[in-house]
């Protein structure tokens, strides 16, 4: 059995974390007997619940849908960095032969490197054409059962999360689908009618992709996506936090309009995300890189270079968020919505920790008790 102890602060007061085999097993002031034989990491900084991404497409370079399990490994090392310690490898709309390599080249037990990889979230191809964002308009195709049913087969049941239109013909089925077997639906690249929204969630979807970006607007007599998301406790929302995709002042409505409990926040981010600045090739596009914006060459926003760490510096920054609500919405809710243990610091947990310092960068990244990360 390996032993490792982690210390530092929770709740402002110096504690020590027992951890046996990936598992919390004891939290609080530990004897002497208990640092016989352990790996000890001592840390001077705040104690957390490591973050969970549901929302990430690349970084370092490297990006899922280069559909190998060392593109896979690269994106969790380099989110690691920046504390996060789980996340669903996400896809964008392609071709059903280049999702096939992707899902066809998971490996579901292998021990990676870096932050723990959860499952997939299949964004695309099930989207309204008429709200495409950055996705291929040419691979936008109507939902498919069969497909979905070929894709999970291929993962080895990974597919945790999937993006779709709730208002495309033949959504009805999958979403019931997807539902039932526990995977989470979102709706997102959708320009549904409060109506179609409210019909989706009654089907089985639980939360809404990237709130406000390509998805039909809030107005004050049709709420469309946006404004029905805002107003209904049914859904969880992802925001992503970078201060580009989405205007402070609408980051604090938002948070304040769902409460902390009903948000996550996400990456998006891409593989130009921890690298220097310039043009990326990524999945048949090329990605302009430039003030921390990632466009597409006609200026459409293309994903995010922001990290998990950056976007809480941001949150606390414009004042949309208090300090202790970051637990909240970068692991707890992502925890809950999965249907995990993790998120939280307590015994029975998988010792997924970070530490962070006093102006919240991250010094330590602790994945299932082994440091991954230390600045």
């Amino acid at each position: 059995m390996s032993t490792v102890i982690m210390s530092g602060k929770i709740d402002g007061h110096v504690k020590q974390i027992k951890i046996e085999d990936g598992i919390i097993t004891a939290i609080g002031d530990l004897t002497a007997t208990d640092f016989t034989g352990a790996t000890h990491i001592q840390t001077d900084g705040n104690l957390l619940p490591g973050y969970i991404d549901v929302h990430v497409h690349g970084g370092g370079g490297a990006e899922v849908m280069d559909g190998t399990e060392e593109a896979f490994e690269h994106v969790a090392l380099t989110h690691a960095k920046h504390g996060t310690t789980g996340l669903l490898l996400t896809t964008v709309t392609a071709s059903p032969e280049a999702l096939d390599k992707v899902f066809s080249a998971y490996e579901s037990n292998r021990t990676r490197n870096g932050a723990e990889v959860l499952g997939f979230h299949l964004e695309g191809p099930f989207i309204n054409p008429s709200k495409p964002g950055a996705q291929p308009k040419q691979y936008i195709i109507p939902p498919s059962t069969e497909l979905f049913e070929r894709w999970q087969q291929l993962s080895g049941g990974a597919i945790r999360y999937v993006t779709m239109a709730p208002e495309v013909a033949g959504a009805e089925p999958l979403v019931k689908l997807a539902a039932k077997q526990g995977v989470i639906v979102a709706m997102g690249h959708c320009n549904a009618t409060a109506v179609q929204v409210s019909q989706g969630i009654e089907w089985g979807a639980r939360s809404v992709t990237h709130l406000f970006n390509a998805m039909s607007p809030a107005g004050h007599r049709e709420p469309g996506l946006a404004g029905s998301a805002l107003g209904d406790d049914r859904v969880m929302v992802e925001l992503i936090a970078d201060l580009i995709h989405v205007h402070p002042l609408m980051l604090r409505a938002a948070i304040r309009a769902k409460g902390p409990e009903h948000v996550m926040l996400i990456t998006d981010a891409v593989k130009a995300a921890d690298m220097p600045e310039g043009e990326y090739g990524s999945a048949g596009h090329t990605l302009f890189v430039k003030n921390g914006a990632v466009r597409l060459a006609d200026g459409t926003l293309a994903g995010s270079t922001v990290t998990v760490d950056r976007a809480v510096r941001n949150l606390l920054g414009i004042q949309a968020l208090q300090p202790d609500d970051v637990h909240q919405v970068t692991s707890l809710n992502q925890s809950k919505l999965l249907n995990l243990p993790h998120g939280r610091i307590a015994v029975g947990a998988p010792a997924n920790l970070i530490a962070v310092d006093e102006s919240w960068q991250v010094t330590h990244t602790v994945v299932r008790g082994r440091l991954v990360y230390q600045a």
